[in-house]
């Protein structure tokens, strides 16, 4: 049976952390033509801000992993940590187990569509663009069911078994499986087990350019990270003292950090097959930065210093879809370039006429964008407009 219990106090680190995501998702240009963090730094000619902005661009294989690496699995990540709460909701309002774990599949599914409308292109009604599988949300939706079944039914010792059967599953699986034609432990960009696998069951449903494997990943990695988050959100649920779970999240973060680096030194870090060592990595940000907004939002109380983020991170999903369905750069041209009776002005008019053509007009750009964004969100906020799914 699962340690959930059924309090229904909800924490603003949750929701600040969400936030911060997906600031990060909109800013660094992932998502919504929004990134004005990366406009910025490349408008900028001096170097530490064009090592910033490659921090923001994804890694290559074999080099460092970047901050923008991070950005995807810590989406799901948080995911994971809201479920406690969630299913603890559930729980109290007297839902059984049976009604619950409906709702999962029903949520499961929802997320899949929504990960193929906006990342499979099914809206185009096109199959020669049609993807299955190509988005976080996917990521997320199959992550949520294996790591719901966990939750619910079993304890954290049974989690945490869970957690190293999988890894080190995923991790057998690459090493001892060989790929025909090459041999078993092989990691390289052209010759893995995940892509062979993918090229195998998903064949022209993947897009052959997106440097992401889904088969094996998905059910093996991604559920882990969410299982990450679903561990760190028991925690910060539990009875505990606030100082008492604040170190547990840090020794969590420090062990995930260890056990990474040491695992990756015959496992190594490759985040677009999303490896054990990397999901270590990830656990071990996501733990950090869940005890950091925990401390600062609820243990000391600086809820307005996290308002910023609260307001996107409680309706995440939502601004990632409409992010992905409606053009906010052209909507933010308007307050930046101007508006006529029937279309846009030229890039030589408003504000972006002053600055002239050139990389700082498109920070103004998207920043715009960016604006736009956060201020419905705002309203949303401000009317308890909230859209879950």
């Amino acid at each position: 049976m699962t340690d959930v219990n059924t309090s229904q106090q909800r924490l603003a680190s949750l929701d600040a952390m969400r936030g911060f995501v997906m600031f990060l998702l909109l800013g660094g240009g992932e998502i919504g033509h929004a990134g004005f963090l990366s406009a910025l730094l490349a408008a900028m000619d001096q170097p530490w801000a064009q090592t910033l902005y490659h921090q923001l661009q994804y890694s290559r294989w074999g080099d460092a992993f970047h901050v923008k690496d991070l950005i995807r699995p810590l989406f799901i990540f948080v995911v994971g940590a809201a479920m406690p709460y969630s299913f603890g909701k559930r729980l109290s309002l007297g839902h059984s187990m049976r009604k619950i774990h409906a709702h999962v599949l029903q949520r499961v599914a929802i997320l899949f569509l929504l990960g193929t409308i906006a990342g499979g292109h099914l809206l185009a009604l096109d199959r020669s663009k049609f993807f299955l599988v190509n988005n976080v949300l996917q990521e997320i939706a199959i992550g949520y069911l294996v790591a719901s079944l966990l939750l619910l039914n079993f304890r954290v010792r049974g989690q945490l078994a869970a957690l190293a059967g999988l890894l080190l599953g995923y991790w057998a699986l690459i090493m001892l499986v060989p790929v025909p034609g090459h041999g078993a432990g092989i990691i390289t960009p052209e010759v893995n087990l995940p892509r062979y696998v993918d090229d195998l069951v998903l064949g022209s449903l993947r897009p052959v350019k997106w440097s992401f494997t889904w088969t094996l990943s998905l059910p093996l990695a991604s559920s882990c990270i969410v299982l990450l988050g679903a561990l760190g959100g028991q925690l910060l649920k539990s009875t505990k003292s606030c100082w008492a779970k604040l170190a547990w999240l840090v020794f969590g973060g420090l062990s995930c950090l260890v056990l990474g680096l040491v695992w990756s030194r015959w496992y190594p870090i490759v985040v677009s097959i999303t490896t054990g060592s990397w999901v270590l990595l990830v656990g071990a940000v996501g733990w950090g930065l869940l005890a950091l907004f925990y401390l600062v939002t609820d243990v000391w109380g600086f809820r307005k210093s996290a308002f910023f983020f609260v307001v996107i991170g409680s309706n995440s999903i939502a601004v990632y879809m409409a992010a992905h369905l409606f053009d906010f750069r052209n909507i933010g041209n308007i307050f930046v370039k101007g508006w006529t009776t029937n279309h846009y002005v030229g890039v030589n008019d408003g504000v972006c006429g002053w600055i002239g053509p050139g990389p700082w007009s498109n920070f103004v750009e998207a920043l715009a964008a960016f604006a736009v964004i956060w201020l419905i969100l705002l309203w949303m906020y401000r009317t308890k407009t909230f859209i879950k799914v």
